[in-house]
């Protein structure tokens, strides 16, 4: 039953967005909104196995619980994400590029940089995605060998652990490409040195967050001490990303606001400021003054009820982190996006699309445990 109202929110996303975008003179705010889903599922679905890498390569024994789950998090989205992007491009680069509206004659004249270019902006995102993906995979399937294994020898280990980090390395690579082409490209002449790592740290906290959502659904914690400890684990793991995204966040908004230079401050202060100032004042409060204060209190961190509101929260400020990255920049002024039927239809069917590819992932192949054998029998 509950993969067939995914189904049905998924299939009225597509129908409600294909039917806007058919029926509008200028569909740039209906592609913007894609692009900001695309982005924020994307991001909090490539965080899963980047979770499962960070914990083999730190050796932490609270983090298998969820690393299994974490790693399908990531491999049942490949579909999702190809799709997506492939529609994004095909449809919407003109509108929501603007390098992509200029003539040939017109890019020398607005000193556009080669690499502004439909050709190497597809291959790009296609090669660094495929180099991703293909990491995880080879990584899930070492880790389900090490599953099967009685006794791991070091060289397994070894080639565990290499493989985390070329996760880890082709999850910067794919992600500073995002970051680049929907974060600063889509601004004339607008550059910043941090916004990449500040991009991808974001979709690690919020990634982390929904894949402790997921886990509450799936493999739901007890009162044991095992589980406590876990959850005081991943509290304090929150809470370390709050700090660093705020560090981020800070560090690239103090450089650019004393350099001073209008092409540069401008987008930035248009993205705090008029219409939306209430989203940016409810990102900050959801992104870093709830989890903060709240992750401070031990009772909190042991509380899977009150870690669960925590990761909504933070969540749901990550998503509009995304909307001012884009919709400010592409949209007109006072031009409404998601509320309407077409953009809350967009916004439950990403979330439908990435529940729904779990369920399918579990359904075809139920040998893969949620949690590994190993760590089901662990005490620690």
């Amino acid at each position: 039953m509950l993969r067939w109202i995914l189904a049905i929110l998924v299939a009225n996303g597509i129908i409600s967005f294909g039917y806007a975008v058919m029926r509008s003179d200028d569909p740039t705010a209906l592609w913007a909104a894609l692009a900001v889903n695309f982005t924020f599922y994307l991001g909090i679905t490539q965080a899963g196995i980047v979770f499962s890498a960070i914990m083999r390569m730190a050796k932490s024994e609270w983090g298998k619980y969820f690393s299994r789950l974490g790693e399908i998090l990531t491999l049942s989205f490949i579909p999702v994400a190809f799709i997506t992007f492939l529609v994004l491009y095909l449809g919407g680069t003109d509108d929501l590029f603007y390098w992509a509206r200029l003539e040939p004659s017109e890019t020398h004249d607005a000193h556009l940089s080669p690499w502004l270019g439909k050709g190497l902006f597809f291959w790009r995102n296609i090669i660094a995605m495929t180099g991703f993906y293909a990491a995880s995979y080879l990584y899930f399937r070492a880790g389900r060998i090490e599953e099967k294994t009685t006794d791991v020898p070091a060289r397994m280990r070894k080639k565990l652990a290499l493989l985390a980090a070329i996760v880890m390395f082709f999850y910067v690579a794919a992600n500073t490409n995002m970051a680049w082409d929907f974060g600063m490209m889509i601004i004339r002449h607008w550059e910043s040195s941090i916004f990449p790592p500040y991009y991808w740290v974001g979709n690690l906290f919020a990634g982390i967050a929904f894949l402790f959502l997921i886990s509450c659904a799936l493999i739901p914690l007890t009162k044991s001490k095992a589980d406590k400890e876990r959850l005081d684990s991943m509290g304090k793991l929150l809470l370390g990303f709050t700090l660093l995204w705020t560090y981020l966040f800070w560090s690239q908004f103090i450089v650019i606001w004393y350099g001073n230079l209008p092409h540069l401050t401008a987008p930035l202060f248009k993205a705090m400021s008029g219409e939306f100032s209430l989203p940016f004042t409810l990102m900050i409060i959801a992104v870093f003054i709830i989890p903060f204060f709240a992750l401070l209190h031990r009772r909190v961190k042991l509380s899977s009820a009150a870690l669960t509101v925590v990761s909504v929260v933070i969540c749901a400020g990550m998503w509009i982190n995304r909307y001012l990255m884009i919709i400010p920049v592409v949209t007109k002024d006072n031009e409404v996006v998601f509320a309407s039927w077409t953009g809350l239809a967009l916004i439950l069917a990403g979330l439908s699309a990435t529940l729904l590819s779990i369920n399918l992932f579990i359904w075809l192949f139920p040998r893969v445990n949620l949690v590994s054998d190993a760590e089901s029998t662990d005490t620690h």
